[in-house]
């Protein structure tokens, strides 16, 4: 979805102006349309750096990882 959306509204950029505010916003709404849909199951991490991050400073456990 991330890719999809926001790389399109990259292409679509050239075709009908959105700008950069445009382009944010389509990165934007579709990152809080990802969280509302699996926020609930995995906590909203859609960056696995923040997941070992997180487990490096043990916020959260190594076993749990892979899960996420």
């Amino acid at each position: 979805m991330l890719v999809f959306i926001g790389c399109g509204s990259a292409l679509i950029n050239r075709v009908q102006p959105l700008g950069t505010v445009g382009m944010a916003m389509a990165w934007g709404f579709v990152l809080m349309a990802a969280i509302y849909a699996v926020g609930h199951i995995s906590g909203a991490h859609f960056n696995p750096a923040v997941t070992v991050a997180l487990a490096a400073i043990r916020r959260f456990r190594w076993k749990e990882v892979s899960n996420y």
